[in-house]
């Protein structure tokens, strides 16, 4: 398990898809530094959240508004699929479609985002989020790119996903762990220190004939300015 202060990497896998006589069927996964901690799938139209990772988070506080934008993408994406089936009639079902979204920091704590999509298993378009580039991953994966690349609402939901909700999302999740993981620390603090060695026993007893040693000094001290202003 990669520790907390390294967490610089956030991802979610949707996949979706539909067989010739079966409904529609979906399923959505998050995971922060390749742990998953978040699975939203179509069998119960509802979030899990998985793993020790997933358990420390604040699934109220964090995951709630995270859901609602992973459920636009999925419709987002059904929709790209009846699309791409009306306009390319050699598809045949089952068709199902995999996107998957990645935003992280660099070593220098730049950052960046980034999209993967397929068809069916196969690779087919990245998105550099940074750049706006695309870039045609299979070699007939023309007619997909030039198609989504017209599609503003499309793009414009990759682009603020990627650049704009991954990223406060991940920084609220990397605050969030770092919080639970300072709180057994801030806990100790509070405890009585009943067995406290001698050495440490004594020291609130010495300090206080030092601090009456320093205003005496510093009265001493304004009393001959005084003197010498007079």
């Amino acid at each position: 398990m990669a520790e907390i202060g390294d967490a610089a990497s956030l991802c979610y896998s949707f996949t979706v898809g539909k067989s010739r006589s079966g409904p529609w069927w979906h399923k959505v996964q998050g995971q922060l530094n390749e742990e998953t901690f978040l699975s939203y799938n179509s069998s119960n139209n509802n979030y899990q959240v998985i793993g020790v990772r997933g358990n420390r988070l604040n699934a109220t506080k964090i995951c709630d508004k995270q859901v609602d934008t992973l459920k636009d993408g999925v419709d987002l994406f059904k929709e790209q699929v009846v699309h791409m089936k009306r306009e390319n009639k050699t598809f045949r079902e089952p068709l199902f479609l995999q996107a998957r979204l990645c935003c992280w920091h660099e070593a220098d704590g730049h950052f960046n985002g980034s999209w993967d999509f397929g068809l069916n298993g196969h690779k087919m378009i990245h998105v550099d989020s940074s750049t706006g580039e695309w870039t045609e991953v299979d070699p007939g994966s023309r007619w997909m790119k030039e198609m989504w690349e017209k599609n503003k609402d499309l793009t414009n939901f990759l682009s603020r996903i990627s650049q704009e909700d991954c990223r406060a999302w991940l920084k609220e999740m990397i605050m969030s762990l770092l919080e639970e993981k300072l709180e057994p620390t801030a806990s100790t603090t509070t405890t009585p220190h009943v067995d406290q060695p001698l050495s440490l026993a004594i020291k609130p007893n010495i300090s206080v004939p030092l601090i009456i040693l320093r205003c005496s000094l510093l009265l001493w001290s304004l009393g001959r300015i005084l003197d010498n202003e007079g």
